[in-house]
């Protein structure tokens, strides 16, 4: 009975794990005139995904724009891109995900680096190597107060190229 009891705790954790961490699928978008070129780094949600669209779609046709996995963030070589958009959970019990603290380690990416996580409390902060995240409660009324916080660094970084 009791061992019975652990597979059905183990199999509901599982579960409950795989059902938070939807996977990215990678995506190349180049338009034929761009100017500047843009990485997407992040895990998926509801929240998230609605967040990442709306800077897809506002950035298309001036970015290349290149989506992965934020699993993937740490072997991608991201020297080629103007902005690297990273967008994570926090999750309680792990913190951030280790790609990303291996990305962050690098002092000379925080500069073309937008960092933005979203945790289950609204007051949450986050700041790690210089780098301050753009945080959020995954609540569908914070959605365009989230994306025009992350366009905005986007805008920053973007105009600092140009000049």
């Amino acid at each position: 009975m009791k061992k019975n009891m652990v597979m059905v705790y183990v199999l509901a954790c599982l579960v409950l794990v795989s059902s938070c961490a939807h996977k990215v699928d990678e995506i190349r978008l180049v338009p034929q005139q761009h100017r500047y070129s843009m990485m997407i780094a992040c895990d998926s949600s509801k929240f998230k995904d609605s967040v990442r669209e709306k800077i897809i779609e506002k950035y298309r046709n001036s970015c290349a724009i290149h989506v992965v996995n934020i699993k993937a963030l740490s072997k991608e070589d991201t020297a080629p891109y103007d902005v690297v958009l990273i967008m994570d959970t926090c999750m309680a019990w792990s913190g951030f995900n280790p790609s990303l603290k291996t990305y962050l380690s690098d002092w000379n990416k925080r500069d073309k680096t937008v960092l933005s996580m979203t945790a289950g409390n609204p007051d949450w902060t986050f700041s790690y190597n210089g780098v301050d995240a753009i945080t959020s409660a995954s609540v569908v009324e914070n959605q365009d107060l989230f994306f025009s916080k992350i366009d905005d660094e986007i805008q920053r970084i973007l105009n600092e190229k140009s000049h």
